[in-house]
């Protein structure tokens, strides 16, 4: 199986669901699942990046740790994240700057700590989170 993911609406909020074959490839969808429900990274090749001490306890942690973050590098620093991949300090988080791609939606607010699920089960991950816009 080949990791994707999609966004659906959830009252006030956004359900995310990803997929993968492992825990780097499901972030990373969960991370573009965000990202794509408001803004166009199709064409935003990753440039600049951060690096991600990750200090989550749990894989549902883990999960929220990392989209919290995205949220943070878009409402402090301006940048999208388009890619996450393993980094010296734990995850490497490829950006783009904001200006550069079209918002096609409600910017994300905060990671809900309710409906937070994430894990492996019969050698796939799958993450499903709900997201406050």
């Amino acid at each position: 199986m080949s990791g994707g993911h999609r966004a659906m609406p959830h009252t006030a909020d956004i359900a995310v669901e990803a997929w993968g074959d492992s825990c780097e490839e499901c972030l990373a969808e969960a991370v573009r699942g965000l990202v794509e429900s408001f803004a166009d990274i199709r064409d935003a090749p990753p440039g600049d990046g951060v690096d991600l001490t990750v200090t989550a306890q749990t894989d549902e942690d883990l999960l929220v740790e990392v989209l919290q973050e995205v949220i943070y590098q878009i409402e402090v620093h301006g940048r999208l994240v388009v890619d996450v991949s393993p980094g010296a300090a734990g995850l490497r988080l490829a950006t783009v700057p904001a200006e550069s791609v079209e918002q096609v939606g409600a910017m994300p607010k905060a990671v809900t700590a309710h409906h937070v699920r994430f894990g492996e089960t019969d050698g796939t991950w799958r993450a499903h989170v709900v997201v406050d816009v």
